[in-house]
C-alpha cells in the first residue's frame, strides 16, 4: 500500500512536470483588437508575439498589420525573465523525476531519495508559480497604443496553475510520507522494519523463551 501511494505521488508530480513543459510551448495570452471594424486575435507566447500576417491583412493594404504592430509595442511584460524561470522549473522538475524514478526502482528502501526528489518537485512548483502569478497580474493591466487591445488568458496560464498544484502536492506527499514513517528502513531480505520485526509473533515467542530460560538459570540452587 505504501509503495502504491508513493507511485501515485510521483505520478502526480511527474504529470505536473509534463504540464510545465506544455506551458512553455503554448500561448500565454490571446491579444485582440479592432481596426476599421475588423477584429483580429493573435497569440502571445513566452518568446514574444508570433505574427501570421496573411490572416490579419484582410484589406490587403497593410493597415491592419501596422496598427497591430504599433499597438504590440506596448505589450508589457518581462518575457525573458518569465521564460528563464519556466525553463528553470522544467529543469528542476525533470531532475526530480529522474531521481524519484531511480529511487523507486533501484532503491525502494531509501527514504532519503524520496525526500530529495520531493524537495526538488516543490522547488519546481514554486518556480512555476512565480511567472504564472506574475503574468496573471499583467493580464489585468490595460494596453495603450494605436489600437485598443485586450488580453485574455491563453492555455499556458491554465497549465501553469495545474503544473504548480500537481508538483507541489506530489512533492509534499513524498516528503511527509517519509517523515510520518519515522525514517524506518526495512531489514534486508525480510521486507519489514525493525519495529515490525520486533513485534512479529515468532520474535515474541523467541524472546519469551529466552527470558524464561535465563530466569531458570538464575534460579537454580547453588
Amino acid at each position: 500500500m505504501k509503495r502504491q501511494l508513493e507511485l501515485v505521488a510521483l505520478g502526480l508530480a511527474f504529470t505536473g512536470w509534463l504540464a510545465a513543459v506544455l506551458t512553455r510551448c503554448v500561448a500565454l495570452w490571446k491579444v485582440s483588437g479592432t481596426v476599421d471594424n475588423v477584429t483580429a486575435t493573435l497569440p502571445a507566447y513566452w518568446d514574444g508575439v508570433w505574427l501570421e500576417w496573411d490572416h490579419w491583412d484582410l484589406a490587403h493594404d497593410g493597415s491592419l498589420h501596422c496598427s497591430f504592430y504599433r499597438s504590440l509595442m506596448s505589450l508589457s511584460g518581462s518575457f525573458r525573465t518569465w521564460r528563464a524561470i519556466i525553463e528553470a522549473a522544467i529543469g528542476a522538475g525533470g531532475f526530480a523525476a529522474v531521481i524519484g524514478g531511480a529511487g523507486l526502482i533501484w532503491f525502494p528502501g531509501r527514504g532519503q531519495i524520496k525526500v530529495f526528489s520531493g524537495a526538488f518537485f516543490i522547488v519546481a512548483g514554486i518556480l512555476m508559480l512565480v511567472p504564472t502569478a506574475w503574468t496573471c497580474h499583467h493580464t489585468s493591466q490595460p494596453l495603450e497604443g494605436a489600437v485598443p487591445l485586450s488580453r485574455t488568458w491563453g492555455p499556458a496560464m491554465y497549465l501553469g496553475w495545474i503544473s504548480f498544484s500537481l508538483m507541489l502536492v506530489g512533492g509534499v506527499f513524498l516528503i511527509t510520507r517519509w517523515s510520518s514513517a519515522g525514517g524506518q528502513v526495512e531489514e534486508p531480505g525480510t521486507g519489514r522494519t525493525p519495529d515490525q520485526e520486533a513485534s512479529h509473533p515468532l520474535s515474541t515467542i523467541n524472546r519469551t523463551t529466552f527470558t524464561h530460560s535465563q530466569y531458570g538459570r538464575r534460579s537454580e540452587p547453588i
